[in-house]
């Protein structure tokens, strides 16, 4: 390997920083840059909810501090965003008009709060909480909220949901069940979330949709197709997570909803790798493309791109549980293996 390669990674998640992780420990001379459009280094996101309520402290947020990316010779642009790759010139062009070349690349970038289609009306009454960004942005308003509406449901949903009942607050949530991308929740799988949320102070609605918000911050008023009626401080929308890949449209990279790799993580482009939540994986055994979630999986898919950059030809596999707990129901977070063989 030469001390001339600049290996670049888009995203500073787990699988960017265990890719960054594995190129700097098998390759010491290269230059080696993260990229993110975070303004914090690679923190803990299921930590979140501790944080808005103040359990946790900022500090035990972060996974590694600046410090302990300089001791690697890692370089940590944050609050930078991509907005184009040109893989011809193996340039990243950045929002703030400055560009950078790369030799081999890793895109990282994982996913975005989705936005369905028929809620783009109220899309100004809507808050997302995915981002440490969004929580800073959100903290004292929550605290200070008392009535407070999510609509939609997923698994960072679901956590939100507990803590603002902990915290006291009157809580409203209509449970869309096509929240879950790449999953969807059957009627028997709803019914069981209901059941165990009847055991909370939460109201939940099903089989209903947003007709119309009015208002403004502080004084919501929600109307839902089948006549409800709710007043709300905050309106939230958790309806799941697209890939954030914006910006290598028209790069020539293939993408369908994630970017498309094959079972080595490599893109339809040379030296371009992609894993995370960002990538549609090719499983040879079923010959479809799909998804991930769960931080070890990101984990493991960042080790085996960076190791297949290198010139590997390791085979990325299924890691850690196999599907998470959603209020009662099994929800899988792979496609490698059934549930039922476990």
């Amino acid at each position: 390997m030469s001390s001339q390669d600049h290996y670049v990674i888009i995203g500073n998640g787990p699988a960017g920083n265990h890719a960054a992780a594995v190129l700097r420990k098998k390759d010491k001379e290269a230059r080696v840059s993260i990229i993110s459009d975070e303004c914090i280094p690679y923190y803990y996101k299921p930590k979140l909810t501790g944080f808005i309520t103040g359990s946790v402290p900022r500090e035990d947020l972060l996974v590694l501090s600046l410090e302990s990316y300089a001791r690697e010779n890692i370089r940590v642009r944050l609050g930078q965003k991509v907005e184009r790759v040109d893989v011809d010139s193996k340039t990243l062009h950045f929002s703030h008009m400055e560009k950078i070349q790369y030799t081999k690349l890793v895109i990282a970038s994982g996913s975005d709060s989705r936005m369905l289609p028929s809620m783009e009306p109220y899309e100004w009454a809507l808050k997302f909480v995915t981002s440490y960004t969004d929580v800073m942005e959100y903290k004292d308003q929550i605290k200070n909220a008392q009535e407070i509406f999510i609509f939609g449901g997923d698994f960072v949903g679901f956590k939100f949901l507990r803590m603002l009942d902990a915290m006291g607050k009157k809580v409203s949530i209509l449970i869309y069940p096509h929240a879950f991308w790449p999953y969807n929740l059957s009627d028997e799988m709803l019914d069981q979330v209901v059941a165990n949320l009847s055991k909370t102070r939460v109201q939940v609605i099903v089989k209903d949709d947003i007709k119309d918000i009015k208002g403004s911050p502080g004084a919501y008023r929600i109307k839902t197709c089948n006549g409800i009626e709710k007043k709300a401080d905050l309106i939230f929308s958790f309806n799941g997570m697209t890939p954030n890949i914006d910006f290598i449209k028209g790069s020539g990279i293939d993408y369908d909803h994630g970017i498309l790799v094959d079972e080595y993580l490599k893109t339809t482009v040379d030296d371009v790798y992609a894993c995370g939540s960002c990538a549609q994986i090719y499983n040879p055994a079923i010959k479809a493309y799909t998804v991930t979630i769960g931080w070890p999986n990101a984990v493991n898919q960042g080790e085996v791109a960076a190791l297949n950059l290198l010139g590997d030809h390791k085979v990325i596999t299924s890691v850690g549980r196999k599907y998470f707990d959603l209020e009662g129901v099994k929800i899988k977070t792979t496609w490698w293996k059934n549930i039922e063989d476990e």
